[in-house]
């Protein structure tokens, strides 16, 4: 009797074990597999008809390419902003656009690019649509020609930001 109830106690001991095993591999390998978003986003206002042609890189993503002449230029470095008719724009021929966050809250933000219109004209969210970013992520914009205007034929891009502390952006064209 005592060697069947020994046989009976490593039985069970062996399935708790096993059960066990199979539940600390099974959860953590099954979540790698789910869909997770591609993008934090988010429609600002009106609503919009359509998605826009938006790509996100994280900071340890892939690397994009422009889709016009083939090559990226660089416009320069500006602190985000979070007010409307900045100082602070870049002069942009349209086509494609992208900007990288530099600084701003490691927990993340969400940014929006603008076209700045002077005057009592209201500033443009492009696409009508902001993004949750940190620091290091890429926006690319795509197909943005609509927004060019005015007299020198460029769109004045700025970037808008949630959080009302200091980041700054890197932007090309």
């Amino acid at each position: 009797m005592d060697v069947k109830h020994r046989k009976e106690t490593s039985v069970g001991w062996l399935r708790i074990m096993l059960t066990t095993l199979i539940l600390i591999f099974a959860v953590p390998f099954s979540t790698m597999f789910a869909d997770e978003p591609e993008m934090e986003s988010r429609a600002v206002g009106e609503t919009v008809d359509s998605a826009p042609n938006v790509t996100i890189i994280r900071a340890n993503g892939d690397v994009a390419t422009p889709m016009g002449a083939g090559e990226w230029d660089y416009l320069g470095s500006l602190s985000t902003v979070s007010s409307q008719n900045p100082n602070n724009y870049v002069h942009s021929g349209g086509g494609d656009f992208k900007f990288q966050v530099v600084s701003g809250p490691g927990g993340g933000a969400w940014y929006q690019l603008r076209e700045y219109d002077p005057g009592s004209n209201a500033d443009e969210l492009v696409t009508g649509y902001e993004y949750f970013l940190y620091p290091g992520d890429t926006l690319i914009y795509r197909g943005i020609s609509n927004y060019v205007d005015g007299d020198n034929k460029k769109a004045e891009f700025y970037v808008y930001e949630s959080f009302s502390g200091s980041g700054s952006v890197k932007l090309w064209d």
